[in-house]
């Protein structure tokens, strides 16, 4: 019995210890190959573009205390969106000490912050699902006139929520940086062309695009008053600013004989595809379908 015990005791202590070793090198052996090895005879320009920017390490990133932490998971250089993205994968198998987790989430904030600095305006984006990852993981769109980087983070049915905190921090802190307002559940509601009514405000017409910019017109007869700007919402609030205008610039959209007003803080309230002036404006315009 005596010796049974002893190899029972031999038997269950890798049981206890392996797990944690396991992951670490698991964590190690992908982080030193799939993430950052990559055949460029083998990648179109999309991909060499989408892996570079994955390891790419800000210029003026600093080496933060890592050797103070105490998870042995983090004895690594967290200083890309690709090794970031991986460790965060496990975070809920590693169970961070609540030191590593502030540590971890003001690194995002860190990277985030030196990759603005470098010039390089990023968001993140999951992609994936039932209906699979699109060809192209990474694309560029404007948002308030500053071309953004849509970087894309690929999922099955059942992984996404390991990257969702990654992405939700991450963005945050872009778009801060960027002093544009993250969208909210209603923002795409707002999207589209909008004309007054009713037959006192048929002239009006209003653009509200999908970058965050609009343009607006009041039409009367040989003349018209024109405005475009940047739109943000707050729920069903529509807000309008216009963007400063100096003498020397051209109005897109408007003829030689308009003339500029200036919105600041204009709001509308949605509601059943039709915008409402709020404060008693006079304004009302219903979305045009096509």
């Amino acid at each position: 019995m005596k010796k049974a015990d002893v190899q029972y005791e031999v038997v269950a202590q890798p049981l206890i210890i392996h797990p944690l070793r396991k992951t670490i090198f698991i964590l190690n052996f992908i982080f030193s190959t799939i993430v950052f090895a990559q055949n460029p005879d083998a990648s179109t320009r999309y991909e060499k573009e989408y892996y570079d920017l994955l390891n790419y390490i800000p210029k003026n990133l600093e080496t933060d205390s890592i050797h103070n932490l105490e998870s042995p998971i983090l004895k690594g250089n967290l200083n890309t969106i690709g090794s970031l993205k991986l460790y965060n994968g496990f975070r809920e198998e590693i169970k961070l000490s609540e030191n590593d987790k502030k540590w971890y989430e003001n690194r995002i904030d860190q990277i985030a912050t030196e990759l603005f600095i470098d010039g390089k305006r990023i968001l993140i984006s999951a992609e994936g699902d039932v209906s699979g990852c699109p060809d192209k993981m990474i694309d560029t769109f404007r948002l308030k006139n500053i071309e953004i980087i849509n970087l894309k983070f690929c999922h099955t049915c059942t992984d996404s929520y390991r990257d969702e905190n990654f992405i939700k921090r991450f963005n945050s802190q872009m778009y801060s940086l960027m002093k544009i307002d993250p969208p909210n559940v209603k923002t795409h509601k707002f999207y589209g062309i909008y004309s007054g009514y009713p037959k006192n405000n048929n002239r009006i017409e209003l653009i509200l695009s999908e970058d965050r910019t609009f343009k607006f017109w009041d039409k009367k007869g040989h003349f018209s008053d024109f405005t475009e700007g940047f739109w943000k919402n707050s729920n069903d609030t529509l807000i309008l600013n216009s963007k400063t205008f100096h003498e020397n610039d051209s109005l897109s959209y408007a003829s030689s004989s308009a003339n500029w007003i200036e919105f600041i803080d204009v709001m509308f309230r949605l509601k059943k595809e039709k915008l409402i002036e709020l404060n008693r404006g006079p304004r009302k315009l219903k979305r045009i379908i096509e």
